[in-house]
C-alpha cells in the first residue's frame, strides 16, 4: 500500500470519526443527557430565552454537522468545523470553567479534534491538486 492509499484511509477513518462525534454529541445531548442540566449550562452562558428551543437547535447543528461530514465533505465544511469547536471551547472554559479543568479534559481533548479537522482540510486541498492534473 502507497502513503498516497495510506493517507486517504487515514482520512475517511478521519473523517468517520469526526461524523461520530458530531452526531453522537446530539443524540446523548438530547436524548439522554438531563436537559435541565444543560438548559442550566446555557442560562450560565448567558442564553436565557427559549432555552429548550436552543438546545434543540444546538442538537440540529451538531446532526447537521456529522450528517454533512458524511456526505458532503470539504475543505469549507472541515473550517466550519474548526471555527465552532473553537467557539464552542472558549464561551465553555470563560463561562463554565470546571469544564476547563475537568480532569477527564472535556475541553482540552478539542485540540485533538481540531487538528483532526485540520488534517481533513489538508487533504482535502491535496485531493483538489491531485483531480487538477
Amino acid at each position: 500500500m502507497t502513503i498516497e492509499q495510506k493517507l486517504i484511509r487515514l482520512y475517511h477513518w478521519t473523517r468517520y470519526a469526526v461524523a461520530l462525534i458530531w452526531l453522537w454529541t446530539a443524540l446523548v445531548s438530547w436524548f439522554f443527557y438531563p436537559q435541565a442540566e444543560s438548559i442550566d449550562w446555557l442560562r450560565r452562558l448567558g442564553l436565557n430565552y427559549a432555552t429548550q428551543t436552543l438546545l434543540l437547535l444546538a442538537c440540529l447543528f451538531d446532526a447537521a454537522m456529522g450528517v454533512s461530514t458524511i456526505f458532503f465533505a470539504s475543505k469549507y465544511l472541515w473550517r466550519l468545523q474548526i471555527v465552532v469547536v473553537i467557539l464552542y471551547s472558549l464561551a465553555i472554559a470563560i463561562a463554565l470553567p470546571a469544564f476547563f479543568l475537568h480532569p477527564f479534559g472535556p475541553l482540552i481533548k478539542n485540540i485533538a479534534v481540531i487538528a483532526c479537522l485540520a488534517f481533513l482540510s489538508l487533504i482535502e486541498n491535496v485531493k483538489l491538486k491531485c483531480q487538477r492534473i
